[in-house]
């Protein structure tokens, strides 16, 4: 299993976001320097973690974006189930397989994502931040 970019960046979006003091606004042009990111790819993770209430946006001039949860209330496997367009490993109906009507593989890859989803949901965006003075160094907090 392999997570698209938007959910890498989600992810790094909300960790240096949780790291920051709790009124704080951060800037779009901050995350994209601090994680060298394209800022049209962080506008839009934002803004969609905006809408599901991950973050909490301002917009318009001297806007910016902070913690719109605590850190312990957002659950990883919620999260890239939001972010993730598909958690199918493989589509066996693109091409279509001449083996899939009995093929056990499905099931099994099928096991292995709940299984990989399963420890995903025993997280949080907390737990990731645990080791937080060194991730502050690391990414210049404070």
């Amino acid at each position: 299993m392999k997570l698209t970019k938007q959910t890498d960046y989600a992810l790094r979006i909300l960790i240096y976001s949780a790291l920051q003091p709790r009124l704080r606004l951060i800037s779009i042009q901050e995350v994209t320097e601090v994680y060298d990111l394209s800022r049209n790819h962080v506008m839009k993770i934002v803004q969609r973690l905006g809408q599901e209430g991950y973050l909490s946006t301002i917009r318009g001039k001297g806007g910016g974006f902070r913690m719109g949860r605590s850190a312990e209330d957002i659950n990883l496997g919620v999260l890239v189930r939001m972010m993730e367009s598909t958690l199918v490993l493989v589509d066996c109906d693109e091409p279509a397989c001449r083996i899939s009507d009995v093929c056990r593989l499905k099931r099994v890859l099928a096991d292995a994502m709940a299984a990989f989803m399963a420890v995903l949901d025993g997280y949080t965006l907390a737990d990731l931040i645990g080791n937080r003075h060194e991730l502050s160094e690391l990414l210049a907090v404070g």
